[in-house]
């Protein structure tokens, strides 16, 4: 590796770059806006929290998709963090044949946010709140970024996005080494 982390003689292809980037694991949700009655959800697998305090997620969203228009003009939008169990979820909210509006939810079990009106999925890992603090441009998305204002937490596994494609998760125990004072420890470290 050369000193600037580039290989010499240039990059690598963008085949190669595409595969190892697939191999980021990610969370999967659904996040969900309501503006005047009209109401939208979308899958999106880069969503995470990018501070503690204050508690804030950032969203990476397609510049112009219809969830960004809705949530900067309202300034809310809800995180639903999809368990293992609900793949059809995330690949219905993907899908671009989907009914547009309220009738995307009609299937689906939902409640509305009693302080919002921003519809909240059921049987999810967690559901939150948050309002609308800025936005990023990054090559050809939005970085979302909100504060956390309100949420729950649910039960389950996690789905995630790992090599393209969608995953449920069976956490384990791991050992980890913990390092101190020139000594190691060793520590099992429950993940589930």
């Amino acid at each position: 590796m050369s000193p600037g982390g580039l290989r010499p003689g240039g990059p690598q292809d963008d085949d190669d770059l595409s595969r190892a980037a697939l191999r980021l694991t990610t969370g999967v949700t659904v996040l969900t806006a309501r503006l005047d009655g009209h109401m939208h959800g979308t899958t999106v697998s880069a969503a995470g929290l990018v501070s503690r305090n204050p508690m804030t997620i950032g969203a990476g969203l397609r510049q112009g998709s219809e969830l960004l228009q809705l949530a900067l003009s309202s300034g809310l939008f809800a995180v639903n963090v999809l368990s293992g169990r609900q793949a059809q979820v995330a690949d219905w909210f993907a899908s671009p044949r989907r009914p547009r509006g309220r009738a995307q939810f009609d299937v689906l079990e939902w409640d509305p946010d009693p302080a919002t009106g921003l519809p909240l999925l059921r049987h999810t890992l967690a559901r939150l709140v948050c309002r609308v603090t800025g936005q990023v441009a990054v090559g050809d998305h939005e970085l979302l970024l909100a504060e956390v204002v309100d949420g729950s937490p649910g039960a389950g596994s996690p789905l995630l996005s790992f090599d393209g494609a969608l995953h449920s998760a069976e956490f384990r125990d791991v050992v980890r080494r913990r390092w101190g004072r020139g000594l190691a420890a060793t520590a099992t470290v429950s993940l589930d």
